[in-house]
């Protein structure tokens, strides 16, 4: 899934939707606005899709690392390697949400 969106406010959607506490699984709308405020619902709308499209491969990955298909240290280069425009943070980040999800 190809983007025509810079790599920075793509990672900062994802970690606006992968956000815990009193914003977890809520729309990224109005707190990306607070730094992008020329994106349209639109641009945001493809935004969610495609960083909830790299979320949920990561979480796969952790699945797969939990059933010995991958290594743990494979999972944020096979994440950055599927999604180019990914922070190694972001990758780390998700990969260790992944790995708790998957072993609960």
């Amino acid at each position: 899934m190809s983007s025509n969106f810079a790599d920075d406010i793509l990672n900062l959607a994802l970690e606006l939707a992968t956000e815990w506490g009193e914003n977890f699984r809520k729309p990224i709308h109005d707190r990306l606005r607070v730094s992008h405020p020329n994106l349209t619902d639109a641009e945001i709308d493809e935004l969610s899709t495609i960083v909830r499209h790299a979320e949920s491969r990561i979480y796969a990955l952790a699945e797969d690392e939990l059933a010995g298909k991958i290594a743990e240290g494979d999972i944020t280069s096979a994440a950055i390697r599927d999604f180019s425009w990914l922070s190694p943070t972001n990758a780390g980040r998700l990969k260790n949400i992944g790995m708790y999800y998957a072993r609960r």
